[in-house]
């Protein structure tokens, strides 16, 4: 099954698009297609990464140093 008419209207527009753009309609097409994203738009990741907590470099890196220094594995019977 095909959704397109004339198939030369659609070459007519592609021949026109930068390398760039095509990347962006291949990505679009594709989550068309398959309903899944393939790509997400950097306005998008910048409204996510703010709302992320912070994580505390020295408080992460302690917890990490402590994790090792107790020397157990999980599962350990000790």
């Amino acid at each position: 099954m095909t959704a397109a008419h004339d198939y030369d209207d659609v070459h007519h527009l592609v021949e026109q698009l930068t390398p760039d753009q095509l990347v962006e309609v291949r990505a679009h097409a594709l989550r068309l297609v398959t309903g899944r994203r393939t790509f997400v738009p950097w306005s998008e990741l910048r409204r996510t990464a703010a709302r992320l907590p912070r994580i505390d470099y020295v408080e992460f890196r302690s917890d990490v140093d402590a994790a090792i220094d107790s020397d157990t594995l999980l599962g350990d019977a000790r």
